[in-house]
């Protein structure tokens, strides 16, 4: 039984189609939809599986009140910047290792606190074997998050049968049990048919219950609840109307915040702020225990922002509440306040500054790809490998500027066709130093913080300061049409087509502007495309 699911464990995996005041933005100029493809074929449909973080959170619904360790899952390579893309979910030995490991970490913390979910005692009570017997009954559904048949039940509850017969443990043969359904394809992937004989032969419709994962681990990172997997069942899900209830319900749950922070993470690669090494001598303010407050700001303002607080792209740019620990006085001031005149929104924040600087300097080369890439979706492209990347210092008669230092670059032709767009942006970022304070001089000479955008609807505008360059941002097309996307990205697990998705984008990002940028409106909206309600055909 065991080597069955492990077979077909292994055999799973990759793409398959088959299976100053605070800045005022300009108001978004009206978006401007794609033009339809004549004969646009149907974007793909790959087979995903559970992100680690989306493991983690499946087990932890089905198994209430559970105190679970960390799991010995690595995160997927990023694509985009997201963990969760079906191009990067390669199955491989070491993986099947993780998950193993897992499911038994898992298992054991749920048998340490059955009461949430174990319907008897821990023992197995007067009856163990009817009792190992239903709880496996009552948990395949969940697990597998969609109805099972007699047979898949009946396989489980034999591996059960087969170990307490011959170990007479109620606990080991249940942890058995469950490691097997936790290790299974129908677990670990999303399975996709859709609906027998639907469709128009280019796109068939998903099952309830497929959707119904769909939805959950797009609101939730995690698995439906019985409420969702009903509505399935009841045909809820089969009309727009319903999908979109639903997707309100499930981010007025407080479980949507542990999809809106995973967002956030990836989206503003917020995890890159603990690899943060200002040099002590140059910045004896600095303090390693800076690392996790900065972490925590910079998550805490993105879930205000987006979420909790005003919920849009304007607030997330612009917004001026501070979350920051009064231990990051050195950085911010005291008392901890975000000035208006020098700061706004998340891309002044301390955690992002430094994220994006080398030990000594301000990197305004990090700090333009991060917004080109995150904001404009127009990431730039590495350097050719023959270019030397060192740059000059100043000598003691004459020092440079950190500006002065990085525009070397435009004057290599090698350098220039992309650092006009990156120098652009990141010199935008000059009045913050490594360690995120602001400053007015730089090695004794006045701060340069102009720059000149040349992506987008922003093409040729010039700014002066962060201030400024956020303000430009916020009110720009091209961003919302980009925050679309990330969304959209997340949402679906996958990049998007250029062409086959461009008019479902086009849509999207012109009701996103409609409504002011609000991100919850978007994730509604993005759970009632077609894309998202349907799989492409054979």
């Amino acid at each position: 039984m065991r080597g069955w699911w492990w077979t077909v464990l292994a055999a799973c995996g990759g793409p398959d189609d088959e299976a100053k005041p605070s800045p005022v933005p300009p108001e978004p100029t009206t978006a401007t939809p794609a033009p339809v493809p004549e004969e646009a074929s149907a974007a793909e449909s790959p087979l995903r599986r559970l992100s680690a973080s989306q493991y983690r959170n499946t087990v932890v619904d089905l198994f209430p009140g559970i105190d679970l360790p960390g799991l010995p899952i690595a995160a997927d390579a990023e694509v985009f910047g997201f963990d969760n893309n079906a191009d990067a979910q390669v199955p491989s030995a070491l993986l099947i290792e993780q998950y193993q490991a897992a499911a038994l970490i898992s298992t054991e913390a749920a048998l340490a606190r059955p009461e949430g979910w174990l319907p008897c005692p821990a023992d197995g009570g007067t009856d163990p074997s009817s009792c190992g017997r239903d709880a496996i009954a009552a948990f395949l559904e969940p697990a597998f998050r969609r109805p099972v048949t007699a047979s898949e039940v009946a396989a489980v509850q034999a591996l059960f049968d087969e170990v307490f017969a011959a170990e007479g443990d109620f606990s080991a043969a249940l942890q058995v049990a469950l490691q097997a359904v936790l290790n299974s394809p129908e677990f670990l992937y999303f399975p996709e048919f859709g609906l027998e004989g639907g469709g128009d032969g280019v796109r068939i419709p998903l099952t309830g219950h497929e959707l119904a994962t769909r939805l959950a681990y797009f609101a939730w990172d995690g698995p439906p609840d019985a409420a969702l997997r009903a509505a399935a069942a009841d045909g809820t899900l089969d009309d727009p109307s319903g999908v979109a209830a639903e997707m309100e319900r499930l981010l007025n749950d407080p479980k949507a915040l542990r999809a809106v922070d995973n967002f956030h993470r990836l989206w503003l690669d917020l995890e890159e702020i603990q690899t943060a090494i200002p040099d002590p001598a140059t910045y004896p303010d600095w303090d390693p225990g800076f690392v996790p407050l900065l972490e925590r700001e910079a998550a805490d303002f993105a879930r205000y922002a987006s979420w909790q607080g005003p919920g849009t792209l304007d607030a997330l740019l612009l917004d001026t509440t501070s979350f920051a620990d009064p231990s990051l006085a050195p950085l911010y001031g005291d008392p901890i306040a975000l000035d208006p005149t020098q700061r706004a929104g998340t891309l002044t924040r301390a955690g992002f500054l430094t994220a994006t600087s080398h030990a000594v300097y301000a990197s305004p080369v990090q700090r333009g790809k991060f917004v080109l890439d995150r904001f404009l979706c127009a990431p730039p492209p590495p350097p050719p490998p023959t270019v030397n990347t060192e740059l000059a210092e100043g000598t003691g008669s004459e020092p440079l500027t950190n500006r002065e230092r990085y525009s070397q670059h435009s004057a290599d032709p090698l350098c220039a066709s992309c650092h006009v767009a990156i120098d652009g942006v990141g010199f935008g970022f000059e009045n913050y130093d490594a360690i995120g304070r602001f400053r007015t001089e730089d090695n004794g000479f006045p701060v340069d913080a102009s720059g000149v955008l040349v992506n987008g609807d922003l093409a040729d505008t010039p700014y002066e300061g962060a201030l400024e360059l956020s303000a430009l941002l916020a009110g720009s097309e091209t961003v919302h049409r980009c925050a679309v996307v990330q969304w959209w990205r997340y949402a679906n697990g996958r990049t998007e087509d250029p062409v086959e998705d461009a008019a479902t984008v086009a849509e999207l990002t012109a009701g996103f502007v409609a409504t002011g940028g609000r991100f919850r409106d978007l994730l509604v909206a993005i759970a009632n495309t077609e894309t998202f309600r349907t799989r492409r055909a054979p």
